[in-house]
């Protein structure tokens, strides 16, 4: 199963993330579904596409998430192009998890699209909020991120 999990860390309005992402990867806005963390804003047609929803941690604004279905209907795209895509599209920053448990970093799109590595403070992360320590390497839409090693 394909996972299209991509956290906004800067806040982002979901009916917004919603034409975005339709727009994007042309998605009948009727098969996206968005949920405000307490309620569905319409009902949606079945196959239901992806999802945008309220972030379910501190320091995560909203999330899209897609998955097979998803997948299926973008032409199985790379996670950074869709995570590039919807950052550009709404001027938000978000990020993407490690695609495998032996990877430590998670990354980082910046508005402009600039990516790379970023380090989570891993004790906020156990107590379920996002906030990242630094950058591994240099990402020209976050400069004010400080350099870390990739050790720590």
């Amino acid at each position: 199963m394909r996972d299209y999990t991509i956290v906004f860390i800067e806040p982002v309005d979901l009916g917004e993330l919603a034409a975005e992402a339709a727009d994007a990867f042309a998605i009948p806005l009727e098969q996206l579904e968005v949920w405000d963390g307490s309620d569905f804003a319409a009902p949606v047609v079945e196959p239901v596409i992806a999802q945008v929803a309220a972030g379910s941690e501190e320091g995560a604004y909203a999330e899209f998430v897609g998955f097979d279905a998803f997948a299926a209907h973008a032409g199985e795209p790379e996670l950074l192009d869709v995570a590039v895509a919807l950052a550009t599209r709404t001027k938000r920053r978000v990020l993407f998890g490690p695609e495998t448990a032996e990877e430590f970093r998670w990354t980082l799109v910046a508005a402009d699209g600039s990516h790379g590595k970023v380090v989570l403070d891993d004790d906020r992360f156990d107590d379920g909020a996002i906030a990242i320590l630094g950058a591994v390497e240099e990402i020209s839409g976050a400069p004010e991120l400080p350099r870390v090693p990739e050790s720590l």
